[in-house]
């Protein structure tokens, strides 16, 4: 998938959606239920309920975060690396981090079922 296909899908709304269906599936893997309001209508409003949401697990659950990043392979070493030069809260940035992660599996996804790029 090219850089001119992606912007395109982007502004399809196609990987948002992918993202907030990867999101739900994985926050589920791990017993919460990623139950964001649809239509999702931009990353803004994804970050802002993951945000949310993480921060209610690092209150009441942390062991949970631990084995979402585990799951999803984000590593503690990249949040903390992350941590040292964000300005945003803990919740945010893990937020953050998490979402790209997830919008950067739904682009690897596509672009290697796509059979022009094998």
């Amino acid at each position: 998938m090219d850089l001119v296909k992606i912007n395109d899908t982007i502004m399809a709304n196609e990987l948002l959606i992918e993202t907030t269906f990867q999101l739900e599936k994985d926050f589920l893997n791990i017993g919460v239920n990623f139950d964001i309001q649809k239509p999702v209508q931009d990353y803004k409003q994804l970050f802002s309920f993951a945000s949310t949401l993480v921060s209610t697990l690092n209150e009441q659950a942390p062991k949970r975060i631990l084995y979402l990043l585990y799951r999803i392979d984000l590593s503690e070493e990249k949040v903390q690396s992350e941590m040292q030069i964000s300005t945003l809260t803990f919740s945010e940035l893990l937020a953050e981090l998490i979402v790209k992660r997830e919008l950067q599996k739904v682009i690897m996804k596509n672009y290697y079922s796509n059979p022009e790029n094998q």
